[in-house]
C-alpha cells in the first residue's frame, strides 16, 4: 500500500520534526537576546531620562526662585510707590520729566510692566538652558 518501506517514513518524519525544533530553538535562542538587548536600551533610556527630568526639575526651581524674587520685589516698589502723590486734574507744566516726579499710578503701572517683562525674560531663559541641557 505504501511505495516506501514504513521505516523511511518514520525516518523522514524524525527529520521534519528535527528540523522544526532547531528552527523554533534558535528562533527563541535569537528572542532572548534581543528580548536582553532591548531590557538594556529600556534602561540606559530611563537612566538618562531621569538624568535630563532632575535637570529640567533643577532649572523650573531656579525659574521660580527668581520669579518670586522679581514678584517680592514689586511689593516692596509698589509699596513705597503709593506714598506718592496721587494725579490730579490739573497739569503743572512746570515739572520735569523724570521718574522722581511721576504720579503714584503711572509709576506703579511702569513697575509692573517691568516686573511682568522680567518674568517674561527669566521664563525664556529657562526654556533655553532646558533646551541646551537636552543637547
Amino acid at each position: 500500500m505504501f511505495p516506501l518501506p514504513v521505516l523511511t517514513y518514520v525516518k523522514l518524519a524524525v527529520g521534519v520534526v528535527c528540523l522544526l525544533s532547531s528552527f523554533y530553538f534558535g528562533w527563541h535562542l535569537r528572542d532572548v537576546d534581543f528580548m536582553a538587548y532591548k531590557a538594556t536600551i529600556v534602561a540606559e533610556k530611563a537612566t538618562v531620562e531621569r538624568l535630563y527630568q532632575q535637570r529640567a526639575d533643577q532649572i523650573e526651581k531656579d525659574k521660580n526662585a527668581q520669579i518670586r524674587n522679581i514678584n517680592n520685589q514689586l511689593l516692596d516698589a509698589i509699596s513705597e510707590l503709593r506714598k506718592r502723590p496721587s494725579r490730579t486734574t490739573e497739569t503743572d507744566l512746570r515739572q520735569g520729566g523724570t521718574g522722581a516726579t511721576l504720579f503714584a499710578q503711572d509709576a506703579e503701572f511702569l513697575v509692573r510692566e517691568a516686573a511682568r517683562a522680567d518674568q517674561i525674560r527669566v521664563g525664556l531663559e529657562a526654556c533655553y538652558r532646558q533646551y541646551d541641557a537636552l543637547k
